[in-house]
């Protein structure tokens, strides 16, 4: 795989501290959505990450109730 290919792979889990950039709030904001178990985050091996499927749904409009 190329460094271009490799670039225009998706992503399919960001870091903290990127999630939190991707989306526009601050690490405090993102870690406060976790504690309240807005948002789920997953662990590999020693790093805790946010799926990219998260990210979208914290993002996406909720239907009217």
């Amino acid at each position: 795989m190329d460094a271009q290919s490799f670039m225009a792979a998706p992503r399919y889990a960001y870091s903290l501290d990127d999630a939190a950039r991707s989306i526009s709030i601050s690490r405090r904001a993102l870690y406060n959505l976790i504690d309240a178990d807005t948002v789920r985050t997953v662990k590999l091996g020693t790093r805790r990450v946010v799926p990219a499927t998260e990210l979208e749904r914290l993002l996406r409009p909720q239907e009217a109730l």
